[in-house]
């Protein structure tokens, strides 16, 4: 009778522990309501509206690279991996050797969480290769819808132009959005996809890729 009831009370602890780990695990998904995984067909699948927005044709939230909460001025004094000098970098830098964003820093997660993460470079390279990608506009807001050649399902991605000190610089012109890979050649600054009407790419930034600037940022998982 005692073997019994000991063995029950395993039973009982071991449920309680697997369903802790499951909670938790639910816990850590804050997913957004609205927000849905599209799966392109592609190695990940990829969010259908920015980090921060409430619709696929809304800007979201503007990040610094490696930061995770939005701010009023986005320069190098308020960058939270500098010392207020490109050549001071914190984190990231040729000493560390860290060139991909760590869970912690990554604004998709952080505000996300579950499997939710920025996309690395390659991952873009793969959207721009296996998509088309069609000039349009959605609620008013330009952008591209981005369609699937294996599939054909879409996602969005509106002009957004990206934060630079006070202001939004290009919100009508381009879109910019961040990935989660440094740009090494030059460790102040990291890859993002830029886009206008003509030309679609991915760029370490011929507008403004200093980490610093405030971007926006399309979620994988």
């Amino acid at each position: 009778m005692k073997k019994i009831f000991l063995l029950t009370l395993s039973l009982m602890f071991i449920g309680t522990v697997g369903n802790a780990k499951v909670n938790q695990a639910d816990n850590d998904d804050k997913t957004p309501d609205g927000v849905e995984a599209v799966d392109l067909g592609l190695s990940v699948k990829w969010a259908n509206m920015n980090v921060g927005a409430t619709k696929p044709s809304g800007f979201g939230t503007y990040f610094a690279w490696g930061e995770i909460k939005p701010k009023q001025v986005y320069s190098w004094g308020t960058y939270v991996w500098s010392r207020g000098d490109t050549q001071f970098l914190l984190k990231y830098n040729v000493s560390d050797r860290i060139t991909r964003l760590a869970a912690s820093d990554d604004a998709a997660h952080a505000n996300w969480g579950g499997a939710w993460r920025m996309p690395t470079a390659d991952e873009y390279e793969e959207l721009i290769n296996n998509c088309r990608w069609e000039w349009t506009t959605k609620d008013g807001i330009n952008g591209y819808k981005v369609i699937s050649k294996k599939n054909g399902k879409s996602i969005f991605m509106p002009i957004t132009g990206f934060r630079y000190y006070e202001g939004v610089q290009f919100r009508a012109i381009k879109g910019v959005y961040w990935t989660s890979d440094l740009y090494t050649v030059a460790p102040n600054k990291a890859w993002c996809l830029e886009f206008d009407f003509s030309n679609v790419e991915l760029h370490f930034g011929n507008l403004s890729s200093n980490r610093f600037s405030g971007r926006c940022i399309r979620a994988v998982k």
